[in-house]
């Protein structure tokens, strides 16, 4: 297939599968020291502040360590069930007639003891990458959002005792502060969808092969300009 906009109702080639897997990635983006893309646009590397990752953490889990800064740890997995973590894009036009993107996920967490309580204190506070896998498997389903600006919780209900088990529902998103935008839609984790997820053993601690040094841009400045 060509890579244009095909126009009409005949679809070129088989369309993608819709959804997520159920599993999350959250990185602190303080402890982001650079990320490296390719010519094509895709994320080869994510460099974290001391080198690898800090050891991964389930969500859903009951955990040794608080999930905030000075547990020693960077990187954290989530693993829910079925459709459980949930992502979204959004267009946003600003006063000027730029286009910027706001990135959204969210996700549930079937857990209400005291330990996780402390963990979703943490998020409150916190301002993370996400890294998410949709459906497909194919070599482009791993994505990175909230690169340019990280995603933070949103002010909003996150649980209701009478509804959805008593669980937490945490949903993340761009910075709602009308400032800080994502310039780019959800980029590409890794040139295959291996490398992906060798990518993210990595950023767990886990043990993997070596990331290959290449150039690549990262900015940590936010867009005040309004272009």
């Amino acid at each position: 297939m060509n890579f244009l906009i095909d126009m009409g109702s005949d679809a070129p080639c088989d369309l993608t599968q819709a959804g997520t897997r159920a599993r999350l990635i959250l990185i602190n983006y303080s402890e982001i020291e650079k990320i490296y893309t390719n010519d094509d646009g895709k994320i080869v590397n994510i460099a974290l502040e001391g080198g690898g990752g800090g050891g991964g953490i389930l969500l859903d889990a009951p955990l040794d360590a608080p999930f905030s800064e000075g547990s020693g740890l960077t990187a954290y997995e989530f693993l829910g069930f079925r459709n459980d973590v949930k992502k979204s894009d959004e267009v946003v036009k600003k006063e000027n007639k730029t286009k910027r993107f706001k990135h959204h996920v969210s996700f549930v967490v079937y857990e209400d003891e005291q330990v996780q309580k402390n963990n979703i204190r943490d998020l409150v506070r916190g301002r993370f990458l996400v890294i998410i896998e949709n459906k497909g498997k194919t070599q482009d389903s791993i994505e990175v959002l909230g690169k340019e600006c990280g995603l933070e919780i949103v002010g909003q209900q996150i649980r209701n005792a009478h509804e959805a088990g008593g669980f937490f529902t945490i949903s993340l998103s761009t910075p709602d502060n009308g400032v800080e935008f994502e310039r780019k839609l959800p980029q590409t984790l890794g040139t295959t969808y291996g490398n992906g997820l060798d990518l993210i053993d990595e950023l767990l601690g886990y043990p993997g092969p070596e990331t290959p040094e290449v150039d690549g841009i990262f900015d940590f400045s936010f867009d005040f300009s309004f272009e």
